[in-house]
């Protein structure tokens, strides 16, 4: 009963997204197509076991990726498969996960779709990443006799409360899977109360505390420097995953702040790269002097505010700065991006107050004092504290290096309770 009225209502999910993609011209039929199987060559393992690693899109990407040094030390000849939900997700893995068999995109979930795409895999292992929970991907594994892990696991309030309404189907879901790694207690008190056993529940801690950036050495950040005209007395300011609103507010408190400190300097980096041009246009109206990251060859000489219009480039932005405000959190409706990245980095770190999707990254960051939860209208005088006392910035920078090293481990601890799923000999 479960298979035709899960096809049916997911059926209806995706024809409300096609009307949707059609009016707003999102990207969400792009991916449909590959999705269906089309136009993508399907992976096919020519050697050992199959342990098949699935994430939804970039910042579950980077999560996972952490695991798969332990796997291949463990299995050296297994056929690691990768694949992901997003265009942008499926780059990224491409990227960091350079040890992989094979790569590609989770086809939908429908039963007609999946049953023989997972038969042709055969996987002996499955992981899952944080709560992508398919059911016919699920159920298919299991009966082609393999093993399925959720690492980095979590539950949204939200997520919860629909599980709670819908509980047949919860069970039906989540008996498919034979071990919760989950991400704190909170998480793993509301699995209990979705009725999992909890011998297949335990704490982990975070994959994201393991993300290694890649490493970008003194000389590195010089010619970065150089490049961009930054000096070493430079204050640099970094606004990372900026959204609409955000950056219009943050050009009129720097403003005020140029007059008095002549070394600041603003890389502004946009979440999306349509934004590109809106947030050049932006600058131009606030009649602010600003170089283009992609037009950095014909810059003459030094400016306040670089906008950084290219992808990939926020991780080395983030190494070159002196603080770094992380964007999609000033205003309702984004709920914050990666406030761990910058931190990583022996950064601290400002944000807004709307973070629903990181509080539990943000919660031990504030803790810690390498984080500073921020109104948007207090943005000016907080900023002013750094600028003008370079001690309290010495003294968050060597908090944040710290802290970065003291969270790390959680790849390691996950991936030892999730290979007792394929040695029997270690439980």
């Amino acid at each position: 009963m479960i298979t035709p009225l899960y096809n049916f209502c997911l059926i209806l999910v995706l024809g409300y997204r096609l009307v949707r993609s059609f009016f707003l011209r999102d990207h969400f039929l792009k991916n449909l197509l590959v999705r269906f199987n089309k136009g993508e060559r399907l992976p096919s393992p020519k050697r050992g076991e199959v342990i098949w690693l699935h994430a939804s899109s970039m910042g579950e990407t980077k999560a996972l990726s952490t695991l798969v040094p332990h796997i291949r030390k463990s299995y050296p000849g297994a056929f690691i498969l990768v694949s992901t939900m997003t265009r942008t997700g499926q780059k990224e893995a491409k990227r960091l996960i350079t040890s992989a068999d094979a790569f590609c995109h989770l086809p939908l979930d429908l039963s007609w779709i999946m049953r023989p795409f997972v038969k042709r895999l055969k996987p002996r292992l499955l992981i899952l990443i944080e709560g992508e929970f398919w059911y016919h991907l699920l159920k298919e594994v299991k009966k082609q006799g393999g093993r399925v892990a959720l690492v980095n696991g979590r539950i949204s309030e939200k997520s919860f409360r629909l599980y709670l309404l819908f509980r047949p189907f919860a069970r039906a879901l989540f008996e498919k899977v034979d071990l919760f790694c989950v991400q704190n207690q909170e998480h793993l008190e509301r699995f209990l109360n979705l009725g999992i056993d909890p011998g297949r529940l335990t704490v982990t801690s975070y994959l994201k505390y393991d993300v290694q950036n890649v490493k970008t050495s003194d000389l590195e950040v010089q010619l970065w420097k150089k490049r961009l005209f930054l000096q070493d007395q430079d204050f640099i300011l970094t606004a990372g995953s900026t959204h609409q609103g955000e950056e219009a507010f943050l050009l009129e408190v720097l403003k005020s702040l140029w007059d008095r400190y002549e070394n600041l300097k603003l890389l502004i980096v946009p979440r999306k790269p349509d934004r590109f041009l809106k947030v050049k246009k932006l600058i131009e109206e606030h009649c602010i002097p600003y170089a283009s990251y992609s037009s950095l060859d014909s810059q003459k000489g030094a400016s306040r505010l670089i906008l950084i219009d290219a992808m990939g480039v926020l991780p080395t932005c983030y190494h070159s700065s002196d603080l770094a405000i992380v964007g999609g959190s000033f205003f309702r409706g984004v709920g914050g991006h990666d406030v761990f990245e910058p931190v990583s980095m022996g950064k601290p770190v400002l944000f807004g107050p709307y973070i629903e999707h990181q509080k539990e990254f943000a919660k031990p960051l504030l803790q810690s004092g390498v984080a500073r939860k921020v109104p948007i209208e207090e943005l000016s005088l907080t900023l002013e504290k750094y600028l003008s006392n370079p001690p309290l910035l010495k003294e968050e920078q060597r908090k944040a290096k710290e802290f970065a090293k003291s969270v790390r481990g959680s790849s390691f601890k996950s991936w030892q309770q999730v290979k007792r799923l394929l040695d029997p000999s270690l439980h």
